[in-house]
């Protein structure tokens, strides 16, 4: 099985064409059409919420140049209401996942429901080593449910992410749907287990010492930390502010402080 990306690029630009619908490549001139679904508070309900500028800056430009996703045209008028994409899915390799994004003035006419079956199914008849197709949609999403089950999609696995409850579906009959399912839960056990196993590896005794609130520490022991935040998750070092930094105050993934050396061995 090629990659998504491969896949996509050895059958793109394409345009589908439905009853009421064109989906045709998106191009520089939808600039505005992509800022008005990036920051619409509508369309953004379950999706994170309005993009920031630099995000929708980002968008217009990569969305022209990026195989697989198009602008959905309603034919009746030529007005631009939505954009549908195939992508690789971030979650499991190998996968593509279809989304998509109409301007509420398109909704309740079944046009989301038209553009998304043309993309699925042209995915499957045209890349047909392109690989299993995946959905996801927040559980709270009502809506944007009923129009996957709508088009033969089906509910297939349940998740949290983004710190909310989602739902992964791929088209029904597809025979690759249960080892996609338990492809990403092992990919996510393996992606666990050696988080802790590097924790542990890096682990000092001085961060195996720390409370688990670091008010408790003494004005003496507080003077060791400095109030600099390195890296991600709001990691603090642990050393007299000013220091180069070299040794790193953390969470394992239990909890628990954990500090590590960055420069030399613990």
């Amino acid at each position: 099985m090629i990659s998504v990306d491969v896949a996509l690029g050895s059958v793109w630009p394409a345009e589908l064409r439905t009853d009421r619908l064109h989906l045709r490549p998106v191009t520089v001139e939808d600039a505005s059409l992509v800022r008005e679904l990036l920051t619409d508070t509508k369309v953004r309900a379950y999706l994170g919420g309005p993009a920031s500028e630099e995000r929708v800056a980002a968008r217009q430009t990569a969305y022209p140049a990026t195989a697989g996703t198009w602008t959905v045209v309603r034919v009746a008028d030529s007005h631009a209401v939505g954009l549908v994409a195939i992508g690789p899915d971030h979650r499991c390799e190998g996968a593509a996942e279809v989304s998509y994004q109409l301007l509420p003035d398109a909704w309740g006419r079944g046009l989301g429901r038209e553009a998304v079956a043309a993309a699925v199914r042209w995915w499957t008849e045209a890349v047909p080593a392109g690989g299993p197709m995946v959905a996801v949609t927040q559980t709270a999403n009502a809506a944007s449910r009923r129009l996957l089950e709508s088009i033969g999609m089906r509910l297939v696995d349940q998740f949290e992410e983004h710190g909310e409850q989602q739902c992964l579906y791929t088209p029904a009959g597809d025979q690759e749907d249960t080892d996609l399912r338990w492809a990403r839960l092992v990919a996510e056990r393996v992606d666990a287990v050696e988080r802790r196993r590097g924790a542990q590896a890096r682990a000092t005794a001085m961060g195996q010492e720390l409370p688990d609130d670091l008010t408790a520490l003494s004005p003496s022991e507080m003077a060791r930390l400095c109030s600099d935040r390195h890296g991600a998750y709001g990691r603090i070092c642990a050393r007299t502010a000013g220091h180069v930094p070299e040794l790193h105050l953390g969470r394992a993934s239990d909890g628990a402080w954990i500090a590590w050396l960055t420069n030399r061995e613990a």
